[in-house]
């Protein structure tokens, strides 16, 4: 009987042992990979200075144009207009990215005589500045740009009661500046100033092309928007 009692008892304690050894390997298991998994599972820093890729949309407000020149009767101007455009951009290092970019706003027109409302368009081709300023989340910039600029519409000649097409154009280069703020590793929230310098040389008027002798044109955009980047990789 007591042989038998030590062999139930050696059983016990061999299984209880046993037991005890792969709780102890599960539990140091779970400690050696459970600082990898809090590593893995932090969140990306949002960075506004990051390379890469970046698409932008954006809306805005543009002053009136004001056009005058020996191939103007008078002063040719159109009213404050709001706008939507659309940017796509490349950034080398931290401080330096390219960016083209295409927008248009709505406006009217003040001569009494016409009536139509005009577009607005601007194309542009640049470069932007990151500035040593602010922040990884909150960044400075300027802007260079090179394009085209172009005012059109339908319009209607009040005085003879006649519609015709009517769209002047011309070479522009622009600078800006704005201030950029990242929500997320992906989204940024972008406002900014724009302003651009040229002539409106070349005139499409009910069908008939020509050169246009016109004094130099500024227009301004007033824009905020949203910029998209890709998501980070994980190192």
């Amino acid at each position: 009987m007591d042989t038998r009692n030590f062999r139930i008892a050696m059983r016990v304690a061999s299984v209880t042992a046993m037991f005890a050894l792969a709780t102890a390997a599960e539990a140091q298991h779970s400690s050696t990979h459970k600082p990898t998994t809090k590593a893995s599972a932090q969140p990306m820093a949002p960075d506004g200075r990051r390379t890469g890729f970046m698409l932008g949309v954006y809306t805005m407000a543009a002053p009136g144009v004001t056009l005058t020149g020996d191939d103007v009767d008078g002063t040719f101007k159109t009213n404050f207009g709001p706008g939507a455009g659309v940017m796509a951009g490349y950034a080398f290092n931290r401080t330096f990215s390219g960016f083209a970019s295409v927008d248009v706003a709505k406006q009217g027109i003040s001569d009494s005589d016409i009536g139509g409302n005009f577009g607005l368009r601007h194309i542009e081709l640049g470069a932007r500045a990151n500035l040593p300023y602010g922040s990884a989340t909150t960044v400075p910039y300027l802007t260079a740009s090179y394009g085209r600029r172009a005012l059109g519409a339908r319009v209607t000649d009040d005085f003879e009661g006649t519609e015709y097409d009517m769209r002047l154009s011309g070479g522009m280069f622009g600078v800006g500046g704005g201030l950029e703020h990242v929500l997320s590793p992906t989204l940024a929230v972008d406002g900014g100033l724009a302003v651009a310098f040229g002539r409106f040389s070349h005139g499409d008027i009910d069908g008939e092309s020509s050169s246009l002798a016109v004094n130099g044109t500024t227009s301004i955009r007033l824009r905020i928007g949203m910029t998209w980047r890709p998501a980070p990789r994980r190192s």
